[in-house]
């Protein structure tokens, strides 16, 4: 297993854990991926920090 693997595994164990929360959102009192961007959209600051976020993970996965 080399480190592209790796790393692919960890990304894939993030999204299933972020699916994982949102499921267990629906029973429980954890807050939807919806909400929490709701929140976090709301300050110019949490609207940079989307963006640098998706521009990251854009820029690693269209890397080559």
């Amino acid at each position: 297993m080399n480190s592209h693997d790796v790393t692919l595994a960890g990304y894939a164990f993030f999204a299933l854990a972020g699916a994982g929360l949102q499921l267990l959102s629906y029973r429980t009192r954890i807050p939807s991926l919806g909400t929490v961007l709701t929140r976090i959209m709301r300050t110019r600051s949490g609207r940079v920090g989307v963006v640098a976020g998706w521009a990251w993970l854009g820029l690693h996965f269209f890397a080559r």
